[in-house]
């Protein structure tokens, strides 16, 4: 007897059919592509959740009787890895029903999932595009799949258990799906239902290859899609210039994006039953920053060592890590070692440098990340509360070649940690600038001036001129920039800081150039400054007064509303972009005394808060190298004291640790505030 099931777009049905003798036939399906999708089901994994979601107790049979599961046991496969997790349930009784199709999606990039069910479940017979595969299971080709598991139940098989047969759909969705059911002495035919593909490819308008970028699809809701096969981050995913996403019936948006050089790709297409949309995109370059000597690097990401080679080429950035190991108790980050087996050092084609022997230390009072790590030092153990984060920031950077990095301007410990003097950067932009906005809050750091800084980019601006009152303080610390992906902040690379290197490309030089601060930063427009022929970070000398002119360089998709001259922490000239573009100039920067000065650019992006900012620029005249600020001294001196009646350590001797770095930390800002 041939049975057919109708396949009804974006709804779920029960229905049953005579079989003659054999049973009824329970077909549950098709549930929405975001309930069956593999990066749903693995990245939002809650057992109570998903119950609620997909294995239901209410499902009405047209003869008023329900679908029931009286037990859902969820089997995963941990050796295949975080992205080869696959989720099935263990049906041990249904109250109706006697045979059930169910519908999911799969991906098979080991070769694996339909082994692992076959050993899991029984299967006797599996089809792929309603031909049977013989012999093993691992013969089922990589790709992704629409899988339908049909279930007997354990009364009606003749062996007493759950039998099921398995059957995929591979690449496009065929209009009818046939495969043999023949304990049932028949055949099902399911016809297409309401989903179709897109499919994109991506090349270099420069020499016609694959180009590796980032790509953002929304449905009609703003909902974000994604290609699974593929590392995503928040509302984006990116490929190496080719990918397919399954999405049902209905319009569709995207941008195609690719590190801050190429002009972004945008459209909208269209989801039609069954159909291919096939969108091919040519990238073309408005700059060529490489060329002129600058290299791009991410100093805050959590990104894996599999994805980051694909980030960092899609992003063009040169330099980045992986984390060795994270502090962070309250997520239950651990301080275990990893990535021992991970040569320190991974060069990449293309001269692109990871790090992996990088740790973060992220607490109530500071986050810090150590660069370079040596291989034998005991890894911190350390509580939410104690020690204070400035402890590890001596013992750390007391060690050769190891480089510190602070990721805020506004955390408890800053005046601490820029106290202890082994602070080598510190990121100016990061994970509070995100790709569609600002996230307008200190966290549980020093909390801003709501009055001088409000919303909604109070903290991008609070953020920048703590940096402009550390540089009054005479501490020449370079800027740098960091995204937090994928945990917090935007997508990879989104914030970076470039450093100018000569020749050829190294880690050493690259990072040498950081520290001579032969720098800007970004999260749009690619800023470069000469000053009297001088890249920034240079340290000009005289014996007078001192006239200095800049000319710079200025790309940027975002429309350019502002360039400015920013000296000792107050905008003294900007133009328009516009008057720029006309042959305007900025204003020579005159100096009578020691001081400092940099380029700011600022956009008119409506979604976030996009800007450049050059190294600073530094002069010296007369004995006093340096422009001290005694307000801005005091600006700290004052944090310093309210930090110290932060101390939250639980015990006494922790408590009378917290206090002797205060009193160190007061001691360092009254002595300079002093003088």
């Amino acid at each position: 007897m041939k049975i057919l099931i109708g396949w009804l777009a974006l709804s779920v049905v029960v229905s049953t059919h005579a079989t003659g003798g054999n049973g009824n036939i329970a077909y549950i399906g098709p549930f929405s592509p975001e309930d069956l999708s593999i990066r749903k089901v693995v990245s939002d994994y809650e057992s109570e959740v998903l119950d609620k979601r997909i294995f239901t107790s209410d499902w009405k049979l047209p003869d008023g009787k329900s679908l029931v599961w009286k037990k859902a046991v969820y089997k995963i496969d941990p050796a295949l890895g975080n992205k080869q997790r696959m989720i099935f349930p263990e049906i041990q009784s249904l109250e109706t029903g006697d045979v059930m199709v169910f519908h999911m999606k799969m991906k098979n990039d080991m070769q694996q999932h339909l082994r692992f069910i076959g050993d899991m479940k029984g299967i006797k017979s599996i089809f792929i595009d309603g031909k049977a595969i013989p012999g093993d299971h691992s013969n089922l080709p990589a790709g992704e799949y629409d899988l339908l598991l049909v279930y007997i139940h354990k009364q009606t098989h003749k062996e007493g258990i759950p039998f099921t047969i398995a059957s995929a759909l591979s690449g496009k969705v065929l209009p009818l799906l046939k495969f043999g059911l023949p304990e049932m002495g028949g055949q099902i035919e399911l016809p297409a239902y309401g989903i179709g593909i897109v499919e994109f490819t991506v090349t270099n308008k420069q020499d016609g290859r694959p180009k590796p970028c980032r790509l953002y699809v929304y449905n009609e809701k703003g909902e974000p899609q994604y290609d699974d096969t593929c590392p995503d981050c928040f509302e984006t995913f990116t490929c190496a210039g080719s990918a397919k996403l399954i999405l049902p019936e209905g319009q569709y948006t995207y941008t195609i994006e690719s590190g801050k050089e190429f002009v972004n790709a945008e459209g909208v297409f269209e989801i039609k039953n069954g159909k291919t949309v096939e969108i091919n995109k040519v990238l073309g370059r408005f700059s060529n920053i490489n060329f002129d000597g600058w290299y791009a690097a991410d100093l805050h990401n959590h990104t894996t060592v599999e994805d980051t080679p694909l980030l960092m080429e899609s992003e063009n950035i040169h330099i980045a890590y992986v984390p060795w190991w994270w502090i962070n108790p309250p997520m239950g980050r651990t301080s275990e070692k990893t990535l021992l087996d991970i040569e320190p050092r991974v060069k990449l084609p293309n001269n692109r440098f990871i790090d992996t022997r990088v740790g973060e230390d992220e607490r109530w009072d500071a986050t810090l990340m150590f660069f370079g790590m040596p291989e034998d030092i005991e890894i911190p153990n350390a509580s939410w509360s104690s020690p204070p984060s400035v402890h590890f920031a001596k013992e750390f950077g007391a060690i050769d070649d190891v480089w510190v990095h602070l990721d805020h301007m506004f955390w408890w410990q800053t005046p601490a940690i820029l106290a202890s003097g082994e602070l080598d950067s510190i990121e100016v932009l990061n994970n509070n600038f995100v790709h569609g906005g600002v996230n307008d809050t200190e966290a549980w750091g020093k909390q801003r001036d709501m009055g001088k800084y409000p919303h909604p980019y109070g903290n991008a601006e609070y953020q920048q001129d703590v940096y402009f009152k550390i540089l009054n303080s005479g501490l020449r610390i370079p800027p740098a920039a960091g995204s937090a992906a994928c945990v917090g902040g935007g997508p990879f690379g989104y914030n970076r800081v470039y450093a100018h290197v000569e020749g050829e490309l190294t880690y050493e030089k690259w990072w040498q150039a950081l520290r001579e601060g032969k720098v800007f930063i970004t999260n749009g427009p690619l800023l470069r400054t000469k000053a009297n022929g001088q890249l920034p970070g240079h340290v000009f000398k005289a014996d007078g007064k001192l006239s200095i002119a800049t000319e710079l360089e200025l790309a940027a998709r975002d429309n350019i509303t502002e360039i400015q001259i920013i000296k000792n922490g107050e905008v003294i000239a900007s133009i328009s972009a516009k008057d720029w573009k006309s042959g305007k100039k900025l204003p020579d920067v005159e100096f009578d005394q020691s001081g400092w000065f940099l380029i700011r650019v600022l956009t008119d992006n409506a979604m976030s808060y996009r800007t450049a900012l050059t190294g600073p620029y530094y002069v010296e005249i007369g004995e006093n190298k340096s422009h001290i600020n005694a307000d801005d001294i005091k600006f700290f001196l004052n944090w310093a004291k309210e930090a110290a009646e932060q101390n939250i350590a639980p015990t006494e001797e922790e408590r009378a640790l917290f206090d002797n770095y205060s009193e160190e930390t007061i001691a360092f800002w009254e002595e300079l505030y002093g003088k």
